[in-house]
């Protein structure tokens, strides 16, 4: 739940089994609140908060297709101070790239290594505890590889006074020494066709970490 006109924080909640959630604002002044509903699967909806209202989202065909035989939804849930969503064994693992389960998590927008979550700006991101440099680094790191990744709204003193918001990526394993690489297509339409290779390679060791990506259109 958002405050106008600044977008506000609120409060959060997930839901129940049956798709019911409470929330409360503590409401203290006549800001006008709207809620951002967002559920893997289906496209986010931002809508005035009412009291006992129905909200319906509509499917996003983008994760509802094939894919969802083959996979089961993720796990959402709030973990202390972060929204925490298990993309291992989900249909997320399939998505692709770091990229792609980013940009259909509920509270993030954004592409290409940077987001941005929903009233707070732009988010620091880390992959294993290790800060993210280079934006790059999200499109060499495949979905199937992700264990889960953590939101946090809220970083508080645990972070530098800068950082507004916290995106945390866990790998299914932490990632020794070592050379690997794999091979990637994409196929976009829309007015024009573009169908795109990508070769990533990676080699990383204790103390760091190299990594390359060739794209062929």
């Amino acid at each position: 739940m958002f405050a106008l006109p600044d977008s506000t924080l609120i409060t959060g909640a997930v839901t129940n089994e049956n798709g019911e959630f409470l929330l409360d604002p503590n409401r203290d002044n006549d800001k006008k609140m709207f809620i951002q509903l967002s559920f893997i699967g289906y496209t986010t909806r931002i809508v005035e908060a009412r009291s006992d209202q129905t909200i319906i989202l509509e499917d996003d065909a983008l994760l509802l297709g094939e894919v969802v035989v083959k996979g089961y939804l993720p796990k959402i849930r709030l973990r202390n101070d972060a929204l925490v969503t298990t993309v291992q064994n989900s249909v997320l693992s399939k998505a692709g790239t770091g990229n792609d389960v980013l940009k259909r998590l509920p509270l993030l927008t954004g592409e290409n290594g940077n987001f941005s979550v929903f009233g707070k700006g732009g988010a620091t991101i880390f992959i294993n505890n290790r800060e993210m440099r280079n934006p790059s680094e999200l499109d060499n790191l495949n979905s199937s590889d992700i264990k889960e990744v953590e939101i946090i709204t809220n970083p508080g003193a645990r972070y530098d006074a800068s950082v507004k918001a916290v995106i945390r990526i866990t790998t299914v394993r932490k990632v020794g020494d070592g050379f690997s690489f794999d091979v990637r297509s994409s196929y976009w339409q829309s007015q024009n066709t573009d169908l795109r290779d990508q070769i990533n390679m990676n080699y990383r060791s204790t103390s760091s970490t190299v990594m390359t990506a060739e794209k062929l259109n």
